[in-house]
């Protein structure tokens, strides 16, 4: 009986503990019937994360006291039809590339502190330009209805950025927030490309009810040239609709490309209509430029459990060969996309 006494106190303080901490498993598997054709070429396959991103998301935070708190994220990206994992990068430039090979956190891997002052990140993190690109403002963000002004990433950090260290500050003026990051190459010093995939860049955002607006402004230091991002975005929801649209101006070296794209969400009921409208030009000979339209349907089964399809068309001119991933199209030609698949969130 004295033993069970003593041990009282310790229990207590391992309950109290516990009671300050939280810790949440959670994720998304999503996986649909894929069709893409180029002009040259076509393919039918199983395709994971047609809706949302197939994921597994570990997430942690800790009461430090004085409303001060302690918190960790990470978020595995994951190939659901296959079972495979993704890859990610190691230092924002093409050679930091890592195969597929096992399970890595390639979406997310933080940890830091915050309290009312905001929250200071370190690790791999989503980049000022990541929200630009979400449900936010694109209604597909994946898929083949991802808008076209997303492609032809210049560099490896045009999403997220590893090495990076991470100012994100809570709301204030009723809806003002700020993203600030600064992220390292981490080359040796003494060489030509020693500063590569070093750079930073801010995210200036508004959000309250049912207006949303970013701007933000990235650049990443390389030997043939820094590679720059612009981008602006904005949504409204109306009750019956939703409009959002989103605009980008990237560069390297020489390299230009401009990109925007409209967008439409009518929910009725537990089923969501939605449509794009988006465009990408570059400087290079020709002024080769792509068009696409997207138009989807999502339709909730429950609060987690949804199945989609969506229908895409890309048109090129001026010598574009825009084309759905996985196949060609030549020069000025045309190419389709199809999706049909079931999402769950657990």
């Amino acid at each position: 009986m004295k033993k069970i006494i003593l041990l009282l106190p310790i229990v207590g303080a391992a309950v109290a503990a516990h009671a300050q901490s939280s810790v949440t498993l959670q994720g998304t598997v999503d996986i649909g019937v894929n069709y893409v054709k180029g002009s040259r070429t076509s393919l039918t396959q199983l395709m994971s994360g047609g809706n949302a991103t197939s994921k597994l998301v570990f997430r942690g935070i800790e009461d430090l006291g004085g409303g001060m708190y302690a918190m960790y994220w990470l978020e595995s990206g994951f190939n659901a039809d296959n079972g495979t994992f993704q890859a990610s990068n190691t230092n924002n430039q093409p050679s930091g590339a890592t195969p597929a090979n096992g399970m890595s956190f390639n979406r997310r891997s933080i940890v830091g502190i915050g309290g009312s002052w905001g929250e200071i990140h370190l690790g791999r993190d989503w980049s000022p330009s990541y929200e630009t690109y979400t449900g936010k403002f694109d209604p597909f963000a994946l898929g083949v209805g991802l808008g076209l002004n997303y492609a032809g990433g210049i560099n490896p950090n045009q999403v997220r950025a590893s090495n990076a260290i991470a100012y994100i500050s809570p709301k204030v003026f009723g809806g003002f927030s700020v993203n600030a990051q600064h992220w390292r190459g981490e080359n040796a010093s003494g060489t030509a490309t020693s500063g590569d995939g070093t750079g930073g860049g801010g995210r200036l955002m508004y959000d309250n009810g049912p207006f949303a607006a970013a701007a933000t402004f990235m650049r990443t230091k390389y030997a043939a040239g820094s590679a720059i991002y612009r981008s602006l975005a904005g949504a409204y929801d109306f009750g019956p609709a939703r409009f959002s649209f989103n605009a980008n101006k990237d560069q390297q070296g020489t390299l230009k490309q401009s990109g925007w794209m409209v967008a439409l969400t009518v929910p009725i009921g537990v089923t969501q209509f939605k449509g794009s409208y988006s465009g990408i030009r570059t400087n290079q000979a020709g002024d080769p430029e792509g068009k696409k339209l997207a138009l989807g349907v999502v339709y909730n089964l429950s609060k987690r459990t949804a199945v989609y399809s969506t229908l895409a068309v890309i048109r090129n001119s001026g010598g574009g060969t825009y084309a759905f991933s996985g196949v060609t199209t030549a020069p000025n030609r045309s190419s389709t996309g199809f999706d049909l698949g079931i999402r769950h969130h657990f």
